[in-house]
């Protein structure tokens, strides 16, 4: 067998670049090499991408190149036929790298440019998914230019203020009382031009991944839903990468007929969106009811990532996992 060449990026130019070389690490020590030749390449703030690791016994292994515009892309030709994208945030989840990608001819994980760009924009994913019957948090829109004429006495308190467009929940902050709003208005406008403020639903975290591509419904796979108690207010960066407090509990302790409604819509949002390969879908259970809250088209691949956790739950090994989203890639 051939075994097919594969490079991982990672690094990336957003907030969450920490995250991604986490992400990336794992991703290459846990290729199989049975079936690839895996490079890892880490992007940095400025550009330039970097060859850390790569078993290619061509000479390459210290080289280094550049994203547009300073610089080509199509050099990754030289290292890989197909691009395993471990980037997250900005310039990784928002349709960019995929673009790029798609403009040299290079097959990759996860979904395609609309898709990325359309999930990255949590204010109109959740607008799909409320116009096809999905219960959404209650939802008010905050610019940078709008800011300075805000009127705060007209927002709920408590409410959740979070960017539109980022993950790993950089930039959120549950707002307890009003005099704590304006800086946290502030904190998330750092990360996006664009902020939501929305109702604060107190209940159970919970999360759920998909893997297969919408346009082929055999390839279809929900994985067992997570529950996450967090190590604080809730499930924050710190909570998610740093702590060794938060608890993950994979299956979630759900009756069946609640963990196949949270596949049921986790796969909706997957195919509504219109995304390929792994997702993951953020929920809260308040009550009885279930309110969807964001799609994820690049989860996390560390050792404190959900969807490794959720796979290995059935009984699939992270090498596994991995080799399952390479091959949806190739049949996209």
């Amino acid at each position: 067998m051939v075994k097919r060449r594969i490079a991982v990026l990672c690094g990336g130019l957003s907030s969450e670049r920490e995250v991604s070389l986490m992400s990336g690490a794992e991703v290459y020590t846990h290729l199989d090499r049975a079936r690839y030749v895996p490079t890892l390449i880490e992007i940095q703030k400025g550009g330039t991408c970097v060859v850390r690791k790569s078993e290619l016994k061509t000479g390459r292994k210290q080289k280094s190149f550049g994203i547009p515009p300073h610089g080509n892309l199509g050099e990754l030709k030289k290292y890989a036929d197909i691009v395993f994208i471990a980037l997250h945030g900005a310039f990784g989840e928002d349709g960019r790298i995929q673009a790029l990608l798609e403009m040299i001819g290079l097959p990759f994980t996860s979904s395609g440019v609309l898709a990325s760009a359309l999930a990255m924009d949590k204010d109109r994913t959740q607008a799909l998914l409320a116009g096809n019957g999905v219960r959404v948090p209650k939802t008010t829109m905050v610019t940078r230019e709008y800011f300075a004429h805000i009127n705060l006495n007209a927002l709920p308190i408590p409410c959740v203020v979070k960017p539109n467009a980022a993950g790993s929940s950089v930039g959120v902050t549950i707002v307890r009382t009003r005099a704590q709003l304006r800086a946290a208005l502030r904190k998330a406008l750092k990360e996006d031009r664009r902020v939501l403020v929305q109702e604060y639903l107190r209940g159970r975290e919970l999360t759920c991944g998909v893997m297969g591509n919408t346009h082929q419904p055999e390839t279809f796979m929900a994985l067992p839903p997570v529950e996450i108690i967090a190590d604080g207010t809730f499930f924050d960066y710190k909570a998610k990468y740093h702590s060794t407090k938060t608890q993950d509990l994979c299956p979630a302790p759900l009756t069946p007929a609640l963990t196949k409604k949270i596949q049921a819509i986790a796969k909706k949002a997957h195919i509504l969106l219109g995304c390929d390969g792994l997702t993951r879908s953020d929920f809260i259970l308040k009550g009885n009811t279930l309110v969807f809250l964001e799609t994820n088209t690049i989860p996390g691949i560390t050792t404190h990532s959900l969807c490794p956790k959720e796979a290995a739950a059935m009984g699939i090994s992270l090498t596994d996992f991995l080799t399952k989203q390479i091959d949806l890639a190739l049949k996209k």
